[in-house]
């Protein structure tokens, strides 16, 4: 009885945060007077919470090692694709914060006091942003995930689960409607710990969000995918470096880089032999900053080794921490960046688009200054390496894939997604990968939705496909 009512605890973060935050906002004038001083509770709050707990939410070591870029050195269990389960509901924790800024910037009620950490219709627009954001993330993860019904509260405990191309058609029109309702010159978003309140960045961000939706769209419905970016184009994306969407961490415990931590007593991921390989083949400046030297390579030769991919255990184990290299300090560091959105990423979204002849651009002047643009990102000079790209247009996908796999480095989740669509680069399952499993398409679902949401769980599976790692998600063709 304790298992279950943990997991049924557990499942309650799809509607309990939403329940509970919208009571308080029913009565939110009187929630927030005490005694001896009139108080409120600023959104400005809600909004840098929610954008932590988002970034804790994606900035996790798994897409680091589905992608290849990272190995694990000790216990490989995860490179070897040993747990499919995995849960969603702390996205929906968040989710749930946005939404009652929302209601708060709406009701006639409470938008007056709510506009001191921005003018409503900005509040509203970067709680809508971030929501597509957040749930383009999970679908890329799951597939079919509750969306249209979910964060009902008490109004539905059981949501239907949408299917990953409604879901899909959805976030084009929120992200769209949210950069119109953005206004510049009313007041910013106060507790933007992005932008900082710049509402001309929140619509580039959402038009580049945008173009990564259609793209993400472009194996499976060409002419909404093309219509997704073309919108994106003519309503302005990212142009510079100086304009990447990023989280900045702080050197406290609390708000340092999450990727810190792993190497703080221990030194259970390096850098993989896949990525290694690839980059020392092209003589890639990014290496040395993507990388340490290995203290002791078995290889006296060697500068840079790569931490062998999806082994057991026991090779792991004989493999000793001074012959391979580790993330540098530019990854690991306390106050490294975390990155939602790079200009690098969306250029080489253009380019794709300009080589799919959805738009009039230089597809291969994209793919360069997409190259550049990393290049810059990561501090180093790229001049040698361009004269050396070569871009195909016969097989532009395989051009872009490997080279927007290497520029996505510490954006595991998307160097994976990107993978996965476009098929480059060619990358080999883990050799020692549990029940000879494949590379991951998915994630499957947490079992407490069998339990607790056992038909509409069941009903996506029916759509969907088997909930296993290896089914394809509906973009994934």
């Amino acid at each position: 009885m304790k298992y279950n009512f943990l997991k049924f605890k557990a499942a309650m973060l799809l509607v309990l945060p939403l329940l509970i935050l919208t009571s308080s906002c029913e009565n939110f004038e009187e929630m927030n007077i005490d005694p001896n001083n009139v108080s409120t509770v600023p959104s400005s709050y809600v909004f840098t919470n929610t954008m932590r707990g988002l970034r804790g939410q994606v900035a996790q070591t798994t897409g680091m090692l589905y992608a290849q870029h990272w190995a694990e050195t000790q216990y490989t269990e995860t490179s070897r694709y040993e747990t499919p389960e995995l849960s969603f509901y702390g996205f929906y924790a968040n989710l749930a914060d946005l939404d009652v800024v929302i209601k708060l910037n709406t009701d006639e009620a409470t938008k007056g006091t709510i506009s001191a950490s921005g003018s409503n219709a900005n509040q509203i627009a970067v709680a809508r942003i971030l929501k597509a954001w957040a749930y383009q993330k999970m679908t890329d993860v799951w597939g079919d995930i509750p969306y249209t019904e979910a964060l009902k509260g008490n109004e539905n405990f059981q949501p239907v689960y949408d299917t990953q191309e409604s879901i899909y058609k959805s976030l084009v029109t929120e992200l769209q409607e949210s950069a119109s309702q953005i206004q510049v010159s009313e007041k910013g978003v106060v507790g933007d710990i992005i932008y900082n309140g710049d509402m001309a960045m929140w619509k580039k961000f959402a038009n580049s969000l945008l173009l990564r939706v259609g793209m993400r769209m472009s194996e499976v419905d060409a002419a909404a995918a093309k219509a997704a970016v073309t919108s994106a184009l003519a309503g302005g994306v990212l142009t510079s470096n100086d304009e990447n969407a990023t989280y900045k961490h702080l050197s406290d415990a609390n708000n340092w880089n999450p990727y810190y931590d792993h190497f703080l007593t221990r030194t259970d991921y390096a850098i993989s032999n896949t990525l290694t390989d690839k980059m020392l083949a092209k003589n890639d400046p990014r290496l040395p900053v993507f990388a340490d030297p290995a203290p002791a390579p078995l290889d006296k030769a060697a500068t840079y080794v790569g931490m062998p991919y999806g082994v057991n255990n026991t090779i792991a184990g004989s493999i000793t921490n001074d012959e391979i290299s580790f993330p540098g300090i530019a990854v690991r560091s306390a106050k490294s960046l975390y990155y939602y959105m790079t200009y690098s990423e969306v250029l080489f979204n253009q380019a794709e688009a300009a080589a799919r002849g959805w738009t009039s651009g230089d597809a291969e002047a994209l793919f360069k200054s997409a190259i550049s643009a990393s290049m810059e990102q990561w501090g180093v000079d790229g001049t040698a390496y361009l004269a050396a790209a070569t871009y195909d247009a016969t097989n532009w996908k395989k051009s872009i894939g490997e080279e927007k796999w290497v520029s996505l480095y510490t954006q595991g989740q998307e160097a994976w997604n990107e993978w996965k669509r476009l098929d480059y680069p060619v990358l080999q399952r883990a050799p020692n990968a549990t029940l000879d499993r494949e590379i991951p398409r998915r994630r499957g679902y947490t079992s407490s939705e069998f339990q607790l949401n056992k038909v509409n769980y069941e009903a996506a599976l029916a759509r969907q496909g088997p909930d296993e790692m290896e089914t394809k998600t509906w973009w994934d063709k």
